[in-house]
């Protein structure tokens, strides 16, 4: 896999693929696919790619470079995790797991590449995480970083995080 930029377009519902020299290797356009309001894009080892749509109900969605659904992760109140409210921050580990910053509802959650199902990770923090919006995983070192939007706008650093 190259290790490329990927680009979410928000209001025209695509992603973009570049290299790290800014050349546009792909635009992906995914409205006909119903993916809208795409907030982060990220590329699996398997070329294709995640996307998480930044809605009340969200969803997170891998996508093929022909811009189809391949598979959707639409947790709803009755699932292990109940619904996901804008899902932004993705990040992809080595084993193609994903994590994704569930914003609204204050937490990570965990989802095989599938993805069938989620599980919210468990980390410590005394005033609990608020509104994560960016994540940074460092596998090396096993740290995930996780940037918040509301509160104190802090950067919370938890370790322990492995494939």
């Amino acid at each position: 896999m190259a290790h490329n930029v990927v680009v979410a377009c928000c209001e025209a519902n695509k992603i973009q693929e570049y290299t790290t020299h800014g050349t546009l290797v792909r635009e992906i356009c995914l409205q006909q696919a119903g993916v809208t309001s795409p907030w982060h894009a990220v590329q699996l080892f398997t070329g294709h790619y995640v996307v998480s749509q930044c809605a009340l109900q969200g969803v997170v969605s891998v996508v093929g470079v022909d811009g189809q659904v391949v598979r959707s992760y639409r947790p709803t109140r009755a699932s292990d995790v109940g619904h996901m409210s804008f899902p932004m921050g993705l990040v992809v580990k080595k084993n193609d797991d994903i994590l994704v910053a569930d914003t609204d509802n204050n937490r990570i959650l965990s989802m095989n590449s599938s993805p069938s199902s989620a599980q919210q990770l468990t980390l410590s923090v005394h005033d609990g995480i608020r509104a994560p919006r960016g994540l940074c995983l460092d596998e090396s070192r096993g740290r995930l970083y996780v940037g918040e939007s509301l509160g104190s706008r802090r950067v919370l650093v938890f370790d322990g995080i492995r494939s």
